[in-house]
């Protein structure tokens, strides 16, 4: 399979590139130019095309719709990405104008993007001995490994990488990497370097709880996105004007939130969930500070087994309502579902410790017993 990757930031085709070499019979092709672009496609025919919206030559948006309208050519199916065009909105019409097969925000999540891609063309198998990870340049591994050597995961380790994960969707870049943002140049990249202590996937490869690896990558993948913005002035330009634009009308932005998530509980109820899917997405979009939305959200994604989307979301409205012991309950079936048991309990008991006659929850428990027992007999 191959597969075009079109950005004009390398840091960017490097880090896809990571994401991807791993896999089985998966031949990449880079590109920084919207026509060297188009000429690599009528050459190759790639079957796969994943183009940053705003590259120099023919826009990636122009790229797209060209390839997509061009009798001549083979379609392949395209990802579009962007980081300054963002939300439900846009995703739609890259979809509709452009007729984009897929939309993804800056910065890139590992699991997002395979699953993307997976849903395009098809399961992705990983090679014998080989995780794709985000790489980092091998001196800095060396060094900061070196400053880690001895060190094992701790309680606190776990509740900063728990926090931030949590945190990082919405702190903004000069959030995430914790900075004014007024900082300079050299207090961007200190504090950059000091965030790659902290969450690079490298650094804690030791960890055995695959789901903190999965927040690593995503954590760092906001980190990363933060410092490639912040460290060029033409982007950090561009990125400061976009936080000075003040949404308009705010209760009507939160009426829209509410009328998308009313309707979006209507399409869950008749079980159809793509619609309700994209129902509680828009709401989310407009207003993403009601632990409700990211509930409903989370039980569509988690019906329809995307797993991982649905932690995301459980995720959100337990930090929106820490003791709600709905949201620990379906947080502890998804976790019981990915393969981890241990971490399903402790938040069954939490949620029963909370809600003593809460059945669901103790369900939860029951299923994992039973798993035990089977695993015991055999």
């Amino acid at each position: 399979m191959k597969v075009l990757i079109v950005d004009d930031d390398q840091d960017i085709l490097n880090m896809i590139n990571a994401f991807l070499r791993y896999y089985k019979d998966v031949n990449i092709i880079t590109s920084k130019n919207g026509e060297e672009a188009y000429q690599i496609i009528i050459k190759e025919s790639p079957d796969l095309e994943i183009i940053d919206g705003l590259i120099p030559g023919i826009h990636g948006f122009e790229l797209c719709k060209k390839v997509k309208e061009d009798t001549g050519l083979q379609p392949p199916k395209i990802i579009i990405m962007s980081s300054l065009y963002k939300g439900l909105k846009y995703k739609l019409d890259v979809m509709k104008t452009y007729h984009a097969d897929d939309y993804l925000e800056k910065p890139i999540k590992k699991e997002e993007l395979l699953t993307k891609i997976e849903a395009l063309i098809g399961t992705l198998e990983l090679q014998e001995d080989h995780a794709a990870r985000i790489e980092m340049p091998e001196e800095e591994v060396v060094e900061i490994l070196e400053e880690k050597k001895g060190s094992k995961i701790d309680s606190r380790t776990k509740e900063m990488i728990e926090d931030m994960y949590g945190k990082c969707e919405h702190l903004g870049h000069y959030g995430v990497l914790g900075v004014k943002d007024n900082a300079s140049l050299d207090e961007i990249k200190t504090a950059y370097h000091e965030a790659l202590k902290k969450y690079h996937p490298d650094v804690h490869f030791h960890l055995g709880d695959d789901s903190l690896k999965h927040k690593l990558s995503d954590i760092f993948s906001y980190v990363y996105e933060a410092y490639s913005i912040l460290s060029n002035p033409e982007k950090r330009r561009e990125y400061d004007k976009i936080l000075t634009i003040k949404p308009a009308r705010l209760a009507a932005v939160h009426d829209k939130a509410r009328s998308a998530f009313e309707e979006g509980k209507n399409h869950l109820k008749g079980k159809n969930y793509q619609d309700a899917e994209r129902l509680f997405e828009e709401a989310i979009y407009y207003d993403a500070t009601i632990s409700e939305y990211h509930y409903h959200y989370g039980l569509t994604l988690a019906i329809q087994k995307k797993l991982r989307e649905a932690e995301k979301e459980f995720e959100g409205a337990r930090r929106l309502e820490p003791h709600n012991a709905r949201y620990l309950t379906e947080l502890g079936f998804v976790y019981l579902e990915l393969g981890y048991p241990v971490r399903a309990k402790g938040l069954f008991d939490k949620a029963l410790s909370i809600s003593p006659g809460n059945a669901r929850a103790a369900e939860g428990l029951r299923k994992i017993k039973d798993v035990s027992s089977r695993g015991k007999r055999k």
